[in-house]
């Protein structure tokens, strides 16, 4: 049966925006929180947090703290991220922290990572772009090591070097969190199945056939090294009593996000998406990219991606971009996925 996560969007304004004030800053981190609670209200199963930096409408970038602030205010939820970039970090501060959010949540943590694409989150960091394949593999490396290694040891490799590790408290889980490696790239997928315990996916606008072909490379990879494959889907969506009312709501939206992205090269053009002037309601409806309609559109849709994807065993859903919905429509709208989507998809 599958799980259903929520994501809090750390967006929390137009692209752009002047920097946020304190306060603009505190009514946004409680507004995460709260829709994170409500997830929970509602029968998510899940609460995952992307992580951004260096741009002003990021208002929460480090997903780290806000995971430690959501295990204290839930208490049946898994937490996780989806995704973090280890090559932005120092592995053991890295083991250390996500230990302890592990302990603190008694266990629910997920660590969803990926190697990173957007070259101004390294450049804030002082991190070379080019070395974020490597880091990624030996910071996965020395999380591994340090969540189970009893007493100190030592690492010496190609970007890291440390006499003494020494990671203490372990993680409540054992013998460690479950790790999620997101990717696009056949390379990069082929990992996912290779050191992950799990795939996260976000097919932006591909073909059906190249996101199957997709899931065969990771599927063999899992197989080929000893592992069950599991898939965490991320979709975009608006639940509504008609679909004009979540086209109005959430859909126009959520086209401006995708042509922001587009224009600045953040999603590559494919064969049915080659200009902005292909971004239409229409043509992602029909293409199912993003769910945005009735419980039936929803069920529909869910039941698509299913399909293609040989079995979902974790759906992770956003339901607001920069722009909006408003903050009480978004509460709405996750009451409204726990009433009536939820439970007819466990059902089903």
């Amino acid at each position: 049966m599958a799980s259903f996560a929520y994501m809090p969007d750390t967006h929390g304004g137009p692209y752009g925006q002047p920097e946020p004030d304190p306060e603009r800053s505190a009514n946004f981190a409680a507004q995460l929180l709260g829709e994170a609670a409500q997830a929970e209200r509602c029968g998510f199963d899940g609460v995952f947090l992307p992580e951004r930096h260096a741009r002003t409408e990021c208002m929460f970038p480090s997903p780290l703290p806000l995971l430690a602030a959501i295990a204290a205010r839930t208490e049946r939820v898994r937490i996780g991220t989806d995704i973090l970039m280890p090559p932005l970090y120092n592995p053991v501060h890295l083991a250390q922290t996500t230990a302890l959010i592990d302990v603190l949540s008694r266990g629910r943590l997920i660590l969803g990572v990926g190697a990173g694409y957007h070259k101004d989150y390294f450049a804030h960091f002082g991190v070379p772009i080019k070395q974020r394949e490597g880091r990624f593999e030996e910071t996965l490396e020395i999380l591994n090591k340090a969540w189970s290694t009893v007493g100190p040891f030592a690492h010496h490799g190609k970007y890291f070097n440390f006499e003494a590790i020494h990671v203490t408290p372990k993680p409540y889980q054992r013998p460690r969190p479950p790790i999620w490696i997101g990717a696009f790239g056949p390379k990069s997928i082929a990992r996912a199945g290779r050191l992950g315990d799990a795939w996260t996916a976000a097919p932006f606008f591909d073909r059906v056939e190249n996101i199957k072909a997709q899931v065969s490379i990771y599927r063999e990879a899992a197989a080929k090294a000893g592992k069950q494959p599991s898939i965490a889907l991320f979709r975009d969506g608006w639940l509504a009593p008609t679909r004009e009312e979540a086209e109005n709501t959430f859909g126009r939206l959520w086209l401006e996000e995708c042509k922001f992205y587009f224009k600045w090269g953040m999603l590559a053009p494919t064969e049915d998406f080659a200009s902005e002037s292909d971004f239409t309601l229409e043509k992602v409806r029909g293409k199912g990219h993003a769910i945005i309609g009735t419980t039936d559109d929803w069920l529909e849709g869910l039941d698509h991606w299913n399909t293609v994807m040989g079995g979902v065993d974790w759906y992770v859903l956003r339901i607001r971009v920069p722009l909006g919905p408003a903050p009480g429509q978004v509460l709405e709208c996750i009451q409204r996925l726990g009433e009536e989507v939820l439970p007819r998809v466990r059902k089903s």
